[in-house]
């Protein structure tokens, strides 16, 4: 599954969201921050639940 790294040219947030294997990819991404219609895609990576993020505990949620 797919994540991808988007960004909004409005607010500058970045934010990830995923999009399941055989779904149709958004042709409109909304900035989870302020709400903008024009959010797009600065990268795709492939997911791994599992991976452990700088000061994450390594069960992949983001809890640190």
């Amino acid at each position: 599954m797919p994540v991808w790294e988007l960004a909004c040219p409005d607010c500058g947030h970045t934010f990830r969201s995923l999009v399941m294997e055989g779904a149709r990819v958004p042709t409109v991404w909304v900035c989870s921050a302020c709400g903008s219609r024009r959010a797009g895609p600065r990268s795709v990576e492939a997911a791994d639940p599992f991976t452990t993020r700088p000061g994450g505990s390594g069960c992949g949620c983001g809890c640190g």
